[in-house]
């Protein structure tokens, strides 16, 4: 997590909240992981056995774990997570506010009015969407630790199909990571500085139309507006350019990996690979490191997005 946010959780007095949030739903995705590859195994082996009439007693079974497993996360993410969410939101922008009570007019005066409307609104929200948003921090840490405990059962389970997914798929996502899109903080905070020019220049159109019909000025603002909402248009694409770069890397690295798996295959086969129920249980786990490489990917993606406006946010605090 970028020490920003959690120096902001700490100010606000949620760090230990958030850290409770997040225990409680960390082991969604490897547990579902686990039922998954367990029930695919089970169904898999009793057709093999010609035990075809226990397929819907097992299916009942694994029925009754995974409604019991969502309803775990359903009622933590209602009763703790949007709890949390709004009450984050509550205390940023009673935080940003009381800095700006703080200042005097000279201080005041070192940011515009689009300024401060943007870092109030934009700003907090894209401060908060950082943790706990679809893809941001929140979903990230649940996919690392999906990924770390399915890479331990699937080394248990069939080390040469480890071996393969890891050489596969760590150097695309240092790449994506590490190289493509370290420079969309950046983008993105130069278009929230041209979001604030644009609401300036909103203002006068808003508060003050007569008088800039009156003196014909009406050209001027409007051709104002078009260029900061070029400029904005521009950052913004940059940064969706990278984010689009990452999401073809991932895919490749999963192409990669499953044309090597197939020119591999022979080999595996009788290396702790009993039968076709044994391949599709180390399948499905290798499928769970792959998914869970895939929403770090694009969390990461998210969350550089979103740095723009923890930086804007801490400006000021």
């Amino acid at each position: 997590m970028n020490r920003k946010v959690v120096k902001l959780l700490k100010e606000l007095g949620l760090w230990k909240r958030f850290m409770v949030m997040l225990v409680f739903r960390l082991p969604f995705d490897f547990l579902n992981a686990v039922l998954s590859a367990n029930m695919l195994e089970s169904f898999i082996r009793l057709i093999e056995e010609g035990k075809g009439e226990r397929l819907m007693h097992n299916f009942w079974i694994f029925l009754l774990f995974t409604v019991l497993l969502f309803g775990y996360n359903v009622t933590i993410w209602s009763t703790v997570s949007i709890k949390a969410d709004m009450l984050f939101h509550r205390k940023l922008r009673m935080k940003l506010m009381e800095s700006m009570f703080s200042r005097d007019q000279q201080q005041m005066e070192e940011y515009s009015e689009g300024d401060w409307i943007t870092r109030l609104n934009n700003d907090v929200d894209k401060t908060v969407n950082y943790i706990t948003e679809p893809l941001n921090f929140m979903h990230a840490a649940i996919a690392a630790l999906n990924f770390i405990l399915s890479s331990i059962v699937l080394l248990v389970l069939n080390f040469n199909m480890f071996a393969v997914t890891i050489m596969i798929m760590l150097p695309f996502f240092y790449l994506s990571n590490f190289v493509i899109i370290r420079k969309i903080p950046l983008y993105k905070k130069r278009a929230q500085e041209s979001y604030a020019v644009y609401t300036n220049w909103l203002e006068p159109i808003a508060a003050s139309g007569d008088i800039v019909t009156v003196y014909d000025g009406q050209e001027i603002v409007l051709d104002k507006i078009e260029e900061v909402s070029r400029e904005i248009m521009k950052e913004n694409i940059k940064a969706h350019k990278l984010t689009a770069r990452t999401s073809f890397f991932t895919v490749l690295s999963g192409v990669f990996g499953y044309l090597l798996l197939l020119f591999m295959g022979n080999s595996m086969m009788g290396y702790k690979v009993r039968d076709f129920a044994a391949l599709m249980k180390i399948t499905q786990y290798r499928g769970e490191m792959m998914k869970s490489l895939m929403c770090v990917n694009s969390c990461n993606s998210n969350m550089k997005i979103n740095l723009s406006g923890v930086d804007r946010v801490d400006e000021v605090i």
